[in-house]
């Protein structure tokens, strides 16, 4: 009879633990989008202290960020007509 109660105990203790496991998993969905948009944020606002901060040097420096960033876009959208 003890084996029946520690076999009936095991059970549940196995089911409480499936169901904490599946519930510890289900918070983590999304996950890799709030890490995608954060950095995405954190690059658009790199981008915008260097050109905040590229105003005070001149226009030298504004037209080079900018004519990298026109290439890249241009790079990016259309590769084989370079």
């Amino acid at each position: 009879m003890t084996q029946t109660i520690a076999a009936h105990l095991a059970s549940h203790a196995h089911a409480w633990w499936n169901t904490r496991l599946d519930a510890a998993r289900q918070g983590q969905r999304g996950q890799g989008t709030v890490e995608y948009v954060g950095i995405v944020v954190t690059i658009a606002l790199l981008l915008s202290a260097v050109a905040v901060a590229s105003k005070g040097w001149g226009n030298d420096v504004g037209n080079a960020l900018k004519n990298v960033i026109k290439s890249s876009i241009d790079l990016v959208a259309n590769p084989k007509g370079r």
